[in-house]
């Protein structure tokens, strides 16, 4: 059952591939709509959240949430365009606090951003408050990585990441999925919130300390693209077959690292050409084959999919059985396959571990299977609302997903936080401009360290 695959595929192919250009109506960012029009659409979708939505309380009460919906109401005293309404309407997004429940632009907008949108050409990367310059993909070369940004076009980053911080989805109080979300699609979310002017006024600071300015011509996806690969290359190879499941080993350690992509059937095999049951199977067998005592799982940045391929993994991971959900239809007890592997696991994961992906990690910790190494999950390990329908506002034409399906996951008390690593690594900025892995790094340290000595040596 695909409990977050829409958004999920948005994310893969709005900001990462290049699918062509939709067949919908031509799109008018000035186009403004009535006081009454954007009034409507509003009690739409509180009306549908309402009736819809099985958890919508869980984190909110419903006067606080009722509140909310009047003070956007009240906000509301003139003719919009649908990305000031847009704008608004992403603010609800931290009070549900349930990540397969979001806004999204109308198609004819996608359409219109993925063919003509003018972006911030620069990748980037917050960290205590910090927003600083990753990989520059402006026509100023000039521009240097590990640059802080300080203020884009008058406004501080403070600001703008509070404003956009607040506008991402997320599972209950986690923090660490909207940050992983803008680290990722910084300048389409900006866009999205802030609008799509033709260049940037960039208040800087650099290495040293010295504060200067730059202004930065926006540019279109295209051309963002074409200046990535020019400078980038090596980091954004194409998507290779047999990649979204891959294995690395190294034997004479009898280590080997299993990275998931995904959890979404679909997505494995359109972009990778893979068939997860094969390819667990015949990674499995290799790795028991090859006598490997410890397995990496690097689960980062994997943001779910479908319930089958986590309940496979798990039964190739468990030595004991063990449930897989705690009610409903998708509710499994999961037998440990023969050719299961049975040494030492070591999980890597992030913020952008979410969804399917936040539940395979849940049961792991549950039986204490594994160490975690990393970041706070971005999804729930006690309870997901999932199975979102998509709805169209009826005037302003923007899109709603909306969960229609609670599960249970693990027992305990829920207190909005996502899966917490046993060994906490938050990547710095200079581990990330040096191109270094520190959560990788750890967990082949506690495997050296834990490794039993040859005799002779």
């Amino acid at each position: 059952m695909h409990i977050a695959n829409r958004c999920l595929l948005l994310l893969t192919f709005l900001f990462h591939v290049r699918t062509g250009h939709p067949q919908v109506l031509p799109y008018d960012p000035n186009q403004r709509y009535s006081k009454e029009a954007l009034k409507a659409d509003l009690h739409f979708v509180h009306d549908k959240l309402k009736k819809m939505h099985p958890g919508l309380y869980r984190y909110s009460t419903r006067a606080s949430l009722d509140r909310l919906f009047d003070s956007v109401d009240h906000v509301i005293t003139g003719p919009l365009t649908a990305q000031e309404f847009y704008r608004l309407l992403t603010l609800l997004h931290s009070r549900i606090n349930n990540g397969h429940t979001m806004f999204l632009p109308e198609d004819s907008a996608m359409a219109y951003f993925n063919r003509s949108g003018r972006l911030l050409p620069l990748g980037v990367y917050f960290e205590n408050g910090k927003l600083t310059i990753v990989e520059n993909y402006s026509a100023d070369s000039t521009l240097q990585a590990g640059s802080e940004i300080l203020s884009v076009n008058g406004l501080s980053v403070s600001s703008i990441m509070e404003q956009l911080l607040v506008r991402q989805v997320r599972d209950g109080y986690n923090r660490t999925y909207p940050v992983w979300i803008l680290n990722h699609y910084f300048s389409a979310y900006y866009s999205f919130i802030f609008g799509q002017p033709a260049g940037f006024a960039m208040g800087l600071r650099d290495g040293t300390g010295a504060p200067y300015t730059k202004y930065v011509t926006a540019l279109t996806k295209d051309s963002i693209r074409c200046y990535r690969q020019m400078r980038y290359a090596a980091q954004y190879p194409p998507d290779k077959e047999g990649q979204g499941i891959s294995l690395q080993e190294e034997k004479e350690k009898h280590v080997a690292v299993l990275t998931i992509k995904s959890f979404d059937p679909d997505l494995l095999q359109l972009l990778y050409r893979q068939d997860y049951k094969q390819a667990f199977d015949s990674m499995f067998t290799q790795i028991n084959r090859h006598q490997i005592r410890s397995l990496v799982l690097d689960l980062r940045d994997n943001q779910g999919g479908d319930f089958p391929p986590g309940r496979m993994l798990l039964s190739f991971l468990a030595l004991h059985s063990c449930r897989f959900l705690l009610d409903g239809k998708e509710a499994r007890i999961i037998q440990p396959r023969a050719n299961r592997f049975k040494g030492k696991l070591f999980v890597l994961m992030n913020g952008g571990s979410f969804s399917n992906t936040a539940i395979v990690c849940a049961c792991l910790k549950r039986d204490r299977r594994a160490l975690f190494i990393g970041e706070e999950t971005g999804g729930n390990p006690h309870v997901i609302s999932g199975d979102p329908v998509e709805l169209i506002l009826p005037r302003t034409k923007i899109k709603i997903e909306i969960s229609t399906t609670t599960y249970r996951i693990t027992a305990g008390s829920n207190d909005g936080h996502g899966v917490m690593p046993d060994y906490p690594v938050h990547p710095k900025i200079a581990e990330i401009l040096a191109g270094k892995d520190p959560a990788k790094a750890l967990a082949m340290k506690l495997i050296s360290e834990n490794q039993p000595k040859q005799k002779g040596l």
